[in-house]
């Protein structure tokens, strides 16, 4: 607690020479309004919860084409890569975040993970980031917090554009993007391809980092206002990625050839009959495929194929209702399918869902805003769950404002985590879902193939959903008239974790792995953002996470001298200290980013510099006693820096941009694939305003 003090001591100091980038938007940014954390629109500078908003300016600023490039340049965020790009907040892995589109949740986590890379942001209009529990309102996954893609906004002005980049390791994209407003409406399309050579880190040996590959986005959005009560919205999107990888094996190279598929379409009906009353009624539906073929590049013989396809459907209800000038009730209900067919499952697996959400927000005074609500779900798998939330904020002085947090998130079990039936054919283990653990174990033991039993399947049938207790408490304002501070202390509570276990040991030795409820961990930490606008055109912004993770087992077995680790010096074991012990993997105990831009819209020209760091952190497990204790186990810290700069020309009709990423050639094969070198790019975009009637 002490050295959070501390913090926020240092914080309040330093105030002077730092900025967000948003400071020269003034009066605008105060009367921003965001909808991700009340479900219905709310002023930002009033929203009881900690909220991060990226707009488009800020993401056409940084020359970014992938949402992992946003996110990895934002306070307290981590681009993770396991089963796909994902990212880490407050100390929770990517499976723990909600990732939406709209307001509607991506599916896809063949893993857990969501993979980012599928997201190209050159028709995002802006992101809005909430930490801390969000399943009060959405729900499963949203247990770390939500992410939401926003692509459409109010602006009647007509514009296209048409865009190209290119890039080091072959890296392409082409955009075409549309916004034609009507008297009533207004429709938006937009496509994107997206060409990558890939890439291969360290000796170049064996298969490449990141495969070659091709991917398309089509996106549209339609908009209309049949009469003063009555709106729709309808929208839709496709994505499609083909890679082309290969890899060694004991019998020659093996070609794997891969196909991904994402669809979904919603629409909304809008109807508010008076101001004080407002009721949405939302039909959503997504469809998730990926095809894979490995074949020997010798005589092109079948080394594996699998399939994998989910589908998700969601009617939902929702109503705003003004009580009182003070009262605003949002309550609504829902119903969600989810089927998944893929080659590791016995056969078609179905979820059904169905909930109903409430929030009250009361503000008794000027001063006071007071959010409380909560959610229940039923499922058809899982026990139920209720989950609530607090949410208060109080304004100090016209400044600065403080506001505190407390909630239980969830997230449930997965089909993998339930039904998965896994044989590795080559390895010679097996992997099984929960409920298919105690037949396909005692097929097993039929027929020869189990030498020990570890845990009784019949104890693993009703596997419970992850849940946790989140406390948020933070404090933003002005520390002058051009600087703001923003400071968030945080602390979650994570019970039932669901981890691999190896119920039995088969004839080969090798095991039968299975899931089961297990660890309590916790994340705890404290976010600082300051900024400061110098002169007319340049703006400096700096942002800061400590973090530390536990293991609460693990952590008691390390009090109690019974884990063990090997002298450096002595090469004897010995008990682990406490002091050594440093947490979960793939956690750093500090992170930091510092932002420079110069925007001087006269002459068209905008520049910034961006410089990334992150301390170490661990990365595997070398000694088996489940935490990383020796150097060789850690990751070490490191820092990027990225620079990009761009004109406009022709009365801003032209825009030329020149990107240049990880400056200084960072590269560490063995443990980050995420990062390929330096990367060059230069890209043209070609906007055109329109005169449209209304």
């Amino acid at each position: 607690m002490y050295r959070y003090l501390f913090l926020l001591t240092c914080v309040m100091r330093v105030g002077t020479l730092f900025a967000q980038t948003d400071t020269a938007a003034g009066s605008k940014v105060l009367q921003e309004v965001v909808v991700t954390a009340t479900r219905n629109e709310q002023l930002l500078s009033k929203v009881p919860v900690p909220v991060t908003v990226i707009h488009k300016q800020q993401i056409q600023s940084m020359g970014a084409v992938l949402l992992q490039q946003v996110l990895a340049e934002q306070t307290g965020l981590f681009v993770t890569s396991n089963h796909g790009t994902g990212v880490q907040m407050q100390g929770l892995e990517a499976e723990y975040t909600l990732i939406l589109l709209d307001g509607e949740p991506l599916i896809g986590r063949t893993a857990g993970t969501l993979d980012l890379s599928r997201i190209v942001v050159s028709n995002i209009e802006r992101i809005e980031i909430i930490k801390g529990p969000v399943s009060s309102l959405y729900g499963s996954d949203a247990l770390a917090g939500v992410i939401n893609i926003i692509t459409s906004n109010n602006n009647k002005q007509g514009t296209s554009s048409i865009s190209g980049r290119y890039g080091s390791n072959d890296t392409w994209t082409l955009d075409g993007n549309t916004r034609i407003p009507y008297g009533k409406g207004t429709f938006s399309a937009g496509v994107n391809a997206y060409n990558s050579g890939g890439y291969t880190l360290g000796s170049g040996t064996g298969s490449p980092t990141v495969a070659p590959f091709k991917a398309y986005t089509a996106q549209s959005r339609w908009q209309h206002d049949w009469s003063g009560k009555w709106h729709t919205i309808l929208s839709g999107r496709y994505y499609e990625q083909r890679y082309n990888s290969y890899f060694a094996d004991t019998k020659g190279l093996v070609d794997d050839i891969g196909k991904e598929k994402d669809l979904n379409g919603s629409l909304q009906l809008i109807h508010t009959p008076n101001k004080n009353f407002r009721q949405t009624l939302r039909l959503y539906y997504s469809r998730y495929a990926t095809n894979e073929d490995m074949n020997y590049q010798q005589d092109k013989s079948l080394y594996d194929a699998s399939f994998f396809t989910q589908q998700y459907l969601k009617p939902e209800y929702q109503a705003d209702w003004t009580l009182h000038p003070k009262h605003q009730l949002t309550a609504g209900m829902g119903y969600v399918h989810e089927s998944l067919e893929a080659t590791r499952y016995d056969e078609r697996m179905a979820f059904n869902t169905g909930y109903v959400f409430v929030q009250e927000n009361w503000k008794p005074a000027d001063a006071w805003n007071i959010l409380i609500g909560g959610r229940f779900d039923t499922h058809n798998q899982y026990p139920s769950q209720f989950s609530p939330k607090l949410s208060v904020s109080y304004q100090l002085s016209p400044n600065w404002r403080v506001l505190g947090t407390v909630g239980r998130g969830y997230r449930a079990p997965d089909f993998r985590q339930l039904y998965l039936h896994f044989n590795n054919a080559a390895v010679g283990y097996t992997v099984v879902g929960t409920k298919l653990a105690a037949e396909i174990l005692k097929e097993m033991t039929a027929q020869g193939q189990i030498k020990q039993v570890n845990i009784d399947p019949e104890q693993l049938k009703n596997l419970d959903a992850e849940s946790s207790w989140s406390y948020n408490l933070g404090v933003d304002g002005k520390l002058f008239p051009l600087t703001t501070a923003k400071v968030n202390f945080f602390y979650n509570s994570v019970k039932n974790l669901i981890d691999t276990r190896a119920i039995a040991v088969k004839t080969n030795d090798l095991a039968v792995y299975s899931y089961i409820n297990v660890n309590s961990i916790t994340t705890a930490g404290a976010e600082a953002e300051l900024g400061q606008s110098i002169g007319k055109y340049w703006q400096v912004a700096a942002g800061y996470q400590y973090l530390r993770s536990r293991d609460n087992e693990l952590y008691k077995k390390v009090k109690d001298g019974k884990v063990y680790t090997k002298d450096p010096a002595t090469g004897e074991t010995r008990a682990l200290k406490r002091s050594e012990y440093f947490g979960l993997f793939n956690r750093s105990h500090h992170s930091g980013n510092l932002k420079i831009a110069y925007i001087q819209p006269r002459l068209g020209i905008d520049a910034n510099a961006r410089l990334l760091y992150r301390s170490k952190y661990g990365f595997t497990d070398e000694n088996g006693n489940n935490t990383p204790d020796t150097k060789s186990e850690f990751v070490p810290g490191y820092a990027t820096v990225n620079l990009a700069a761009a004109k406009y020309l022709f009365k801003r009709q032209l825009r030329i941009q020149g990107t240049i990423e990880n400056i200084f050639n960072y590269t560490d094969p063995n443990h980050i694939t995420t990062l390929p070198g330096r990367i060059y790019s230069v890209g043209l975009t070609w906007n055109f305003y329109h005169h449209t009637n209304h």
